[in-house]
């Protein structure tokens, strides 16, 4: 039970005092001014009216009551010739006057009593809605906790833990703490035991309660659609325990934070399910580009090897070598595709990462531009590269693959006579690649829909051309891999343009390590 406040009690006893006291010094002025009573009872209802306003409870207006009708006593008898003690007309108007004054003065104060309680459920109803707002604001998990936690502490002045898993777990709980003495009690065995029970069994448990009584902790469930997505525990050693309406907004509370660590929940599922769609359709573009890029030259090396068996005494020997030239170079395609392939499998499984080591940026361009050579000797091939010498973070194997694949893309598509280009340059955060040729530029009208493993050429041609879907779908896998971005366009002077970047964080140029070096 709350005790009462001294000081109020003082300042309604004085209001009442004062208020009489001048409803009576008017009382008697006018008594005394006109000579007639009948003001009398005016100013006495309207003072009890008053007091009954302007104080708190029943106390002082049952009080002004009684001490009003003794006033308006002392003013008709002492003041008023006419009225004498015998005069029951008197005694019966102050007897109902003072019946009607505790009435008025006890529906004022129930009406006042009402609006504040109205204005508390209002209040309560403001703040609910904020810590609402602000939980469904946040995300993860902790930062959930750790604001539900401030919120209970601060409307209990307890201590509080706070549990996300159950305890059994191995989890420690959040802890907000108003006095260090009590983070040991908390993190002890049984009080675990007893959170974990509300974990198992989904009710409230703990001090004051059925089970857990002698715990030092009130523990109440965190459970929104019959799921329980946490626990909060209230330190109420040696303390009164909770009065049911504090505990009742305390469980609105509660309520709250448990919607927003399952909306939490639920988000990170929508997240993980996009994720795997994604993974799923990157499995079956990855399927059609190699069921597409790998039918063409198996198609053509079967026939030719079929011709050559059937035939071989009815073609020529410059025929049969042609035949088998085609093979060959069929197979070579084949073995470079299956190189692809292997390289995409060094990155890890679900895991956008690959291990970088800064490498030096010539080299890598340049052994990439020398394999690209020895497959196609007439390719003509410009590269631009900075001047500075630079160290570069990344798998330089599939950089190199990436290059190579982008290159060759250009050389199929554009013509073995197209001019290629290869301009890299260095900005502050990031090193930018652009392959670029002066072909027939790209077919698609939404570019980026050549790096999901579709062949451009599929939706006009058969198969007579070798696709690119597999080659350029993994060089956005091994890109991203690296954490940087590759992007497709055709350039206004007509021709292709593939633009890739990589991150330079860990990467320094040579002028930066020796200062390094020296420092």
């Amino acid at each position: 039970m709350q005790k009462p406040d001294t000081s109020a009690i003082l300042s309604d006893i004085l209001k009442t005092v004062l208020i009489l006291s001048a409803s009576a010094i008017l009382s008697y002025l006018v008594i005394h001014k006109t000579g007639e009573d009948s003001n009398v009872y005016i100013f006495y209802i309207l003072s009890v009216i008053i007091i009954s306003k302007i104080t708190e409870g029943y106390l002082c207006s049952f009080i002004a009551s009684f001490l009003g009708i003794l006033a308006v006593y002392y003013c008709l008898f002492f003041l008023n010739l006419r009225f004498t003690p015998s005069s029951e007309g008197y005694h019966l108007t102050l007897a109902g006057m003072f019946i009607i004054s505790v009435i008025i003065s006890m529906t004022t104060a129930n009406l006042k009593k009402h609006a504040r309680e109205a204005e508390i459920r209002e209040e309560k109803t403001r703040q609910l809605n904020e810590i609402s707002r602000k939980l469904l604001s946040l995300n993860g998990a902790e930062n959930i906790g750790s604001l539900a936690l401030e919120y209970v502490s601060s409307l209990t002045g307890c201590s509080c833990v706070f549990y996300s898993k159950s305890p059994q777990s191995g989890e420690p709980g959040m802890i907000h703490s108003l006095d260090p003495k009590h983070i040991p009690i908390m993190n002890s065995s049984h009080e675990r035991f007893v959170a974990h029970w509300v974990f198992e069994n989904q009710k409230i448990a703990g001090f004051q309660t059925d089970f857990g009584n002698e715990s030092s902790c009130t523990y109440l469930p965190l459970i929104s659609h019959k799921k329980i997505w946490g626990v909060m525990g209230i330190f109420q050693l040696c303390q009164k325990p909770l009065d049911k309406s504090t505990l009742d907004y305390l469980k609105l509370i509660i309520s709250q934070a448990a919607i927003a660590l399952e909306r939490e929940y639920l988000s990170d599922s929508q997240q993980n399910i996009l994720l795997e769609t994604e993974k799923e359709k990157m499995r079956a573009n990855l399927l059609r580009a190699i069921s597409h890029d790998l039918r063409t030259p198996l198609t053509g090396m079967i026939g030719a090897s079929e011709t050559i068996m059937n035939n071989k005494e009815q073609l020529s020997q410059k025929e049969q070598d042609k035949l088998i030239k085609y093979i060959y170079e069929d197979s070579n395609w084949l073995l470079h595709m299956v190189e692809n392939l292997l390289s995409v499998t060094r990155i890890k499984e679900g895991v956008s990462s690959v291990s970088k080591s800064p490498e030096p940026l010539e080299e890598v361009v340049t052994a990439a531009v020398g394999r690209l050579r020895k497959r196609y000797p007439k390719a003509n091939v410009q590269v631009k590269i900075p001047e500075e010498f630079l160290m570069v973070p990344m798998d330089a194997t599939l950089i190199m693959q990436v290059l190579i694949n982008l290159l060759e893309n250009g050389v199929k598509h554009a013509g073995k006579g197209a001019l290629l280009s290869l301009n890299v340059t260095a900005a502050e955060n990031e090193v930018l690649f652009q392959v670029a040729d002066n072909g027939k530029g790209l077919t698609f009208n939404d570019t980026d829909s050549v790096f999901e493993g579709i062949s451009p050429t599929t939706a006009q041609t058969s198969d007579a051309v070798k696709g690119i879907g597999i080659g350029l779908s993994i060089c956005k896998t091994i890109i991203m891999a690296h954490g940087g971005t590759i992007n497709a366009q055709n350039q206004l002077s007509g021709g292709a343009l593939f633009t890739f970047t990589l991150p330079l964080e860990g990467g320094n140029t040579l002028e930066q390590e020796n200062k390094n070096s020296a420092d």
